[in-house]
């Protein structure tokens, strides 16, 4: 394989062909985002909701990604826009450290094909346009990835330092990160055992736990409620002997077939070619891409993997892949492997396309297609229902999560919507946050998903659907009462 060249710093990246790139890049998001009237997921909503009241932990997920709206929203203004800002910048911030990562390992020329992928993968490019909590775990994920190999390949304390807190940052963001310190574990165990002997990995380690241990101490005076939420993800469905087969075709889907396809046959021949396995750059990103994929797919046997779980595995997937293709020498071969490589990167453009022009213009796609975005519409025309009916003063109930989080963003005054009954254990933040004592006998609206009031003295005021993309209707209830004085606390 080709010997790598010097690595690019920051201020020869700015001025260079892939800097260009990359401006490109944030420039198009950045408009996209302003422009396109795409409203709100509820996950989106229910992140906004989570930041205006902040905390060192949340139900389902640690507190980086409200960390992060409420900075924009603060600054901003609450829009949209200001919501899925961070998410642009997170995918900027992946995109430059991948692109270091591999130009560090194989040099220019593989890592300019390594960055066009990664920007035109389609659920990376998803993942760069809205903000959940992948867009910052993907940033915090490929930083680690970054600073590990630094750390193993100078062993100075300042990487082994720099590696523990992007750690200790995953992990703030969601618990997925858990992952990377097992594998990057399992890969100094079995390829650099010598490192393990110094003080190192074990200062990223304290570090990582030290920046962790706010939400950690958070989650230990809330009954472990974040993880037990994410251990329902690991319950059996049911035995499904076509689960792996289903799992790799959706994997191959959301990544484009030809290079996941290549990412696959590069982890195989690993395998196969023991002077590839003699080379560190190739085992380290084979232990974080391959050996992650190995352990996740036995899972998809017994409930279904969603695709975006295994999603930071493929960061290394890809840079080992476009590594190891364009290192190649030769004629035939490799001239054929890049072909494919080509190929894959022009079907992932046409994929990310249509990401791009699909909430533009839903109408001109099939049913199936347009259907994918029914979770971003109907919250507008909802709320505006509400304001119909709404009287000053009125408290705002829901039966749904959605339904809180999406009319907190979209009413005018972002008033608090409560969720209604308090259920114990409870089954998302807001039943965390509970209602407070001084609702009892305050005037009720009541917005729910289902006909199912909180009293039957309750009197209904409308129902009605609005009609989403793919042929789906947004159901709701509206109603008016009073609470009775003895409600549920916080």
């Amino acid at each position: 394989m080709a010997t790598k060249d010097h690595e690019k710093g920051l201020l020869d990246l700015l001025f260079s062909i892939e800097g260009l790139f990359l401006l490109i890049i944030l420039a198009f998001r950045l408009g996209f985002v302003r422009e396109i009237s795409l409203q709100l997921s509820p996950d989106e909503a229910y992140y906004w909701d989570w930041s205006r009241e902040l905390s060192w932990g949340y139900y389902s997920k640690p507190p980086m990604v409200a960390w992060l709206i409420a900075a924009f929203t603060r600054f901003l203004g609450v829009s949209e826009y200001a919501v899925r800002v961070p998410a642009v910048l997170c995918g900027l911030g992946f995109l430059v450290i991948f692109y270091r990562l591999t130009h560090r390992l194989f040099g220019r020329l593989p890592a300019r094909w390594a960055l066009f992928a990664a920007a035109l993968v389609p659920i990376f490019t998803v993942f760069g346009l809205l903000m959940t909590i992948d867009p910052p775990l993907l940033f915090f994920w490929t930083a680690a990835l970054y600073w590990g190999w630094l750390a193993a390949e100078k062993n100075r304390r300042f990487h082994w330092l720099s590696l523990g807190i992007f750690c200790g940052l995953g992990l703030l963001t969601k618990q997925t990160m858990l992952a990377f310190g097992f594998f990057y574990g399992l890969w100094l165990l079995a390829f650099r055992r010598e490192l393990l002997r110094t003080p190192g990995p074990w200062l990223a380690l304290v570090v990582a736990l030290v920046l962790w241990a706010p939400n950690l101490y958070w989650m230990a005076t809330h009954q472990w409620i974040t993880l037990r939420h994410t251990e329902h993800h690991f319950r059996e469905q049911g035995l499904n002997p076509a689960g792996p087969l289903r799992f790799l075709a959706e994997q191959a889907g959301v990544f484009t077939p030809l290079l996941f396809g290549l990412f696959l046959w590069v982890s195989l021949e690993m395998l196969r070619r023991r002077n590839w396995r003699a080379e560190p750059r190739l085992t380290y990103l084979w232990a974080l891409s391959a050996w992650p994929y190995l352990a996740v797919l036995p899972l998809s046997f017994f409930r279904r993997v969603n695709a975006n779980w295994p999603m930071p595995f493929f960061v290394a997937g890809l840079g080992l892949a476009a590594g190891v293709i364009f290192s190649l020498r030769g004629t035939r071969w490799p001239r054929i492997l890049r072909g494919l490589y080509a190929l894959g990167l022009l079907l992932a453009f046409l994929g990310t396309a249509l990401v791009y022009q699909l909430p533009r213009f839903p109408e001109k796609f099939p049913r199936p297609l347009a259907g994918l975005l029914f979770r971003f519409y109907g919250w507008k025309e909802l709320a505006s229902v509400v304001r119909k009916y709404r009287r000053p003063g009125e408290v705002i109930l829901t039966d749904n999560r959605y339904f809180a989080s999406e009319l907190a963003f979209y009413l005018p005054d972002h008033p608090r919507v409560y969720q209604f009954p308090v259920l114990n254990p409870p089954r998302s933040q807001y039943h965390l946050w509970g209602l407070p004592s001084h609702l009892g006998g305050r005037p009720v609206l009541w917005v729910g998903r289902h006909p199912s009031p909180p009293s039957t003295a309750f009197l209904k005021l409308t129902s009605g659907k609005i009609p989403l993309p793919g042929g789906r209707f947004l159901s709701y209830h509206i109603f008016r009462g009073t609470l009775t004085p003895s409600v549920p606390g916080p």
